[in-house]
């Protein structure tokens, strides 16, 4: 085994693929190897045992393969920094992307201060997490799933009783599980089609209102329990939209201003500017979208239930269309948010 480097202070820039790492080692503005190797814990190890008493800092972007990595590399004694990818400095025409580059690009631009690191959660708050995450996601294919049954329906021409006034309630369900297809070319097939359909949305509701319970049990815990009930003393939000935005924002003191937060959430327009002209669009839709999906949703619920809210958004709606006012309503309503888990400190990663 050749030894690269011994007693240095070293600067790796790691770039993450399913299965192999780009490494980028650097020493000042010398670079001491570029190579790529498993994504392992034995070829890391070996990799990093070619650096025998050196003081390493390894940086790399955070994304789908969550924090293995990071886990890993610092149980192996190295200082490591986990990047947000919509931070990363680019130069103006860049165009050529590779992941050996990446690599590169990470380890100069990390050896000269110029990341940003995100807070990484421990292993039991990114558990929590994955709960909370996992409640929306089957949510969502729940929905897909109501979407079905009802495009089945239409398809077939198969209206729904005068007598039942609201779809996917007791006697909808039971409608459907006691239509008769007798009769009718193929019915048999048709039949076990829905039977399918309406056994996975059981199943799935099942599950939705366990996990629901799970995370409102969790909302009770010591380390939620204060900041939870700050955030639901705002109608419209409750366990789930509370747990969502303390499980995704860990600790709130990262964001200097409100602003930074809504920017964060993505909720701040974007702006095309000249030096006589200033044009705001649409909302730059970056960052947090477990929040930010979340937080709209929530208005809704808010303007329903509070009077001055739903007068600004009135306001609001009569000079924009009423899909831009409630963004803009969400906007208002995390600056909130972020102003009471200022207030309090917030901070779950010390809990």
């Amino acid at each position: 085994m050749k030894i690269v480097a011994s007693g240095r202070q070293i600067t790796m820039g790691i770039d993450m693929g399913a299965s192999m790492l780009d490494i980028n080692a650097r020493c000042g503005e010398e670079v001491l190897k570029r190579t790529k190797i498993r994504y392992e814990r034995s070829a890391i190890e070996s990799f990093l045992s070619r650096f025998p008493n050196c003081q390493i800092k390894a940086v790399y972007e955070a994304g789908c393969f969550g924090y293995w990595l990071y886990d890993t590399l610092t149980e192996l004694g190295v200082e490591v920094t986990v990047t947000p990818p919509s931070k990363m400095p680019r130069a103006p025409g860049e165009r050529v992307k590779t992941d050996g580059r990446d690599a590169e690009k990470l380890s100069r631009e990390h050896q000269a201060g110029n990341l940003r690191a995100v807070p990484v959660p421990t292993k039991e708050q990114r558990a929590e997490r994955q709960l909370v995450r996992i409640h929306r996601q089957l949510v969502r294919t729940r929905v897909r799933t109501m979407v079905q049954i009802r495009s089945f329906l239409a398809f077939h021409h198969i209206e729904m009783p005068r007598e039942i006034k609201k779809k996917w309630s007791a006697a909808f369900l039971k409608w459907l599980q006691t239509l008769d297809f007798t009769g009718t070319p193929g019915g048999q097939y048709l039949r076990r089609s829905l039977d399918a359909l309406l056994r996975i949305y059981r199943e799935l509701t099942d599950e939705v209102n366990a996990l629901k319970k799970e995370i409102a049990e969790m909302a009770k815990t010591k380390r939620y329990a204060k900041a939870s009930t700050v955030l639901q003393s705002t109608a419209g939000i409750g366990p789930l939209t509370a747990m969502t935005i303390l499980t995704e924002v860990s600790r709130i003191d990262r964001f200097p201003t409100s602003q930074q937060f809504t920017s964060y959430l993505g909720l701040t327009p974007s702006e095309h500017s000249s030096s006589e002209t200033q044009h705001r669009g649409h909302i730059t839709k970056t960052g947090n979208t477990h929040i930010r999906g979340i937080l709209v949703e929530s208005c809704w619920m808010w303007i329903s239930r509070d009077k001055s809210a739903y007068t600004t958004y009135r306001r609001i709606a009569r000079r924009r269309e009423p899909k831009r006012a409630i963004v803009a309503m969400a906007r208002r309503l995390a600056t909130k948010i972020y102003w009471q888990l200022r207030t309090m400190k917030y901070n779950n990663l010390s809990a």
